[in-house]
């Protein structure tokens, strides 16, 4: 049959029933939230696990939009997958010999038992509920690879990490202040002259650094007609319409004052971009050659990454970057003591996760999006925020999301990254629990 423009139509069921033997959809289904619901015409992600025909491929990126991305649907979820199709890129190059992963299977990680919108059940049979979108999970555990599954993407595609690389910007700029190039007390516009006159002047770099700048520039308002955030996310995800010529510095400069510097957490992309653009200033290199030179060539990455640009060519560190799920798992190596597997020299320093930890802040976290967000999936326990990770833990874990469902997960103390790959709907469903739940039940496991 001739693929008509009927994709989006499509119902998801029937193709579960040609994947999965109908008694066990019925087993996993047995166990299923009913109260959590996708639209109907959302095909499981599975369906184009092993690629696109040439007139769906024609059609996806025709039909693409910035709506459609932030939406995750079924074209916001071909974008995931094919980031230079629909935004200009720059490449993050890989460098020498692939750093060698080892296999250690430990399947009983598929049986870790966690509590999402979805229900209680376990991560196996999570990945089986097609209203997860759940494309694909990588666990390494001292520096081995434990445990990889992919539902909906193939194990040497590139897919977005989205906000979950906010952390190369806390690295870079970590790097860059331990070099005397960064002074992270000194005022933004101090680096970034273009701001002077505006809410940013009396904001240190160290507040946009932590989400605490004290403007109002909260991912909680995407959507607010008019509000600076908005606007950031429109030219971030290419919606249409824009001029050529939209600026994400022009949504910066539009931010109001919410409180003092440093006084709550507001969790915002606005942060991210500011201090990336800072770090490209001070080392008069631009940011995708800044993570070539100081983290991917040295990591043993098998594929290149890459790093979106807005219509002016900034670089959008801010969650706009694409890799392979195992070179993303590298990347979290490099924050455990399993980071001489992938690389011979030292890419975090050793009194990074001591800035981490000091720069942390448990008693304003509640209160705001991410916060309040953080606190819903993993419980009302004492954790902080600092250098962009969305969680700091009272044990020494750090975790941070990406808005697609996908998952940074490096727990030091038991030397273990989890990761993956999804494409949620409508930023409505976070499964990140099974992350630090295969941690404390496989790992910490007294």
């Amino acid at each position: 049959m001739k693929f008509r423009f009927m994709i989006a139509l499509s119902i998801g069921v029937t193709l579960v029933f040609t994947i999965l033997s109908e008694a066990a959809f019925a087993e996993a289904a047995s166990k299923l939230d009913k109260a959590y619901t996708i639209p109907a015409a959302l095909n499981p992600v599975w369906k184009w696990k092993d690629g696109y025909s040439e007139e769906e491929t024609l059609y996806f990126r025709r039909a693409y939009t910035g709506e459609a991305g932030l939406a995750a649907d079924d074209v916001g979820s071909y974008g995931a997958r094919h980031l230079s199709e629909i935004l200009p890129t720059a490449t993050v190059h890989r460098d020498g010999p692939v750093s060698v992963l080892e296999s250690a299977p430990m399947p009983q990680i598929a049986n870790v038992v966690a509590t999402t919108p979805l229900g209680t059940m376990t991560l196996g049979e999570m990945m089986k509920d097609p209203r997860a979108r759940f494309k694909a999970i990588a666990v390494v555990h001292k520096g081995k690879l434990a445990f990889e599954k992919y539902m909906g993407i193939r194990p040497w595609e590139n897919h977005l990490w989205v906000s979950s690389s906010k952390t190369i910007a806390g690295l870079l700029a970590h790097q860059v202040a331990e070099e005397g190039l960064l002074d992270l007390s000194a005022p933004v516009p101090t680096y970034l002259p273009e701001l002077k006159g505006t809410n940013w002047d009396k904001v240190p770099v160290k507040a946009a650094l932590h989400h605490r700048s004290g403007l109002d520039i909260g991912e909680g308002n995407v959507g607010k007609q008019g509000h600076p955030i908005t606007y950031f996310y429109a030219i971030m995800t290419g919606t249409s319409g824009l001029a050529k010529d939209a600026s994400l510095m022009d949504a910066v400069k539009m931010a109001t004052k919410l409180a003092e510097p440093g006084e709550v957490f507001e969790y915002s992309s606005v942060n991210t971009y500011v201090v990336g653009t800072i770090i490209e200033r001070i080392t008069h290199k631009p940011v995708h050659d800044l993570i070539t030179e100081r983290i991917w060539r040295k990591a043993g990455m098998e594929g290149d990454g890459l790093l979106a640009l807005s219509p002016s060519g900034e670089a959008q560190i801010q969650g706009m970057f694409s890799s392979r799920l195992r070179d993303m798992a590298r990347y979290g190596m490099l924050y455990t003591s399993s980071w001489n597997v992938v690389s011979k020299e030292r890419v975090v320093s050793e009194n990074y996760l001591s800035k981490v930890y000091a720069a942390s802040r448990p008693e304003i976290f509640p209160g705001n999006n991410i916060g309040d967000r953080m606190i819903k999936v993993f419980g009302n326990i004492k954790m902080g925020e600092s250098y962009q990770w969305d969680a700091v833990f009272p044990d020494g874990d750090l975790f941070k999301s990406g808005r697609l469902g996908q998952c940074l997960y490096v727990s030091p103390e038991t030397d273990t990254v989890v990761v993956f790959f999804s494409s949620a709907y409508n930023n409505t469903l976070f499964v990140f629990t099974y992350a630090r739940e295969i941690v404390k039940q496989v790992f910490r496991k007294k």
